[in-house]
């Protein structure tokens, strides 16, 4: 018991000590970090590139602290994919300037739609440069994917399509035939519906469905449904088997199916469909 009296004794007494070696009205010198540049926010980003001329894509770039002047932070731009300055993308400039007594400024990225015809993505890999301040201990590499955006307008669908193909594997493919697209549906605002005629090359129609939800991955479904009387076999339905895809740049779509009659199934098909 008084070994412990003796230890709590003494550690009150080196605390008492401790607090009484802080002078407040002493001044200290404070240790202030030293300014660096760095993405805000996120690390990785999409763009959707548009047929559009106003359409642009700003990266954010800030300072960890306010700047004390009008700061400079410039970067780097290479690309992995093959993306090149007048052909997928122009830049505003690789210099971004942050005013006095603000922390961040951005620069900006313009896609060039015609630069990704079919199904063409690119990414552009940005890294902060050490200058007038250096570059962070995170967040100093930006990448930027950019891919063709068209919105959805179910109605530009309608018409004819003179290249539709069923394919089997194991099996030639079956086509070119024709089929028309018409009584779109809007369900809501990323999902509707479309009717094709001449599905299968049956003269038969089918009702289709198209989700653009998920910007990067518009699918296409098909509900089960009856498609057309075999002469030998009686009624068949189709149904989907996973999900296909469409774009709405190039007005081409994927189906991925089977067909089933009463006495089993006719296999497994994808059918794609353009102009």
């Amino acid at each position: 018991m008084k070994t412990t009296k003796i230890f709590m004794a003494s550690a009150f007494a080196a605390a008492a000590m401790f607090i009484a070696g802080c002078d407040k009205s002493k001044e200290y010198d404070l240790i202030t970090p030293a300014t660096q540049a760095h993405f805000m926010n996120a690390t990785i980003g999409t763009y959707y590139v548009k047929n559009d001329p106003t359409s642009v894509y700003k990266i954010p770039v800030g300072l960890t602290q306010p700047a004390a002047a009008n700061t400079p932070v410039s970067v780097t731009v290479t690309s992995p994919t093959g993306a090149t300055s007048g052909a997928q993308y122009t830049l505003g400039g690789t210099t971004a300037t942050i005013a006095a007594g603000k922390t961040s400024d951005s620069l900006s990225v313009k896609g060039i739609f015609a630069g990704f015809p079919g199904t063409r993505v690119d990414t552009l890999v940005f890294n902060i440069q050490n200058g007038a301040v250096p570059q962070s201990d995170y967040n100093s590499t930006y990448k930027l994917v950019l891919r063709k955006f068209c919105d959805v307008i179910l109605s530009s669908f309608n018409g004819n399509y003179t290249k539709a193909y069923d394919k089997q594997a194991g099996q030639p493919d079956y086509g070119p035939y024709a089929v028309t697209f018409s009584n779109p549906v809007v369900l809501t605002a990323t999902t509707g519906t479309i009717k094709i005629n001449n599905f299968w090359d049956v003269g038969t129609s089918v009702v289709v469905n198209l989700d653009w939800t998920n910007p990067a991955n518009f699918i296409t479904t098909i509900p089960s449904q009856f498609l057309y009387t075999d002469p030998t076999y009686g009624a068949a339905t189709i149904s989907s088997v996973g999900t296909g895809s469409f774009s709405s740049c190039d007005n081409t779509f994927s189906f991925s199916y089977t067909v089933r009659v009463a006495a089993g199934s006719f296999g497994n098909f994808t059918t794609p469909i353009a102009r």
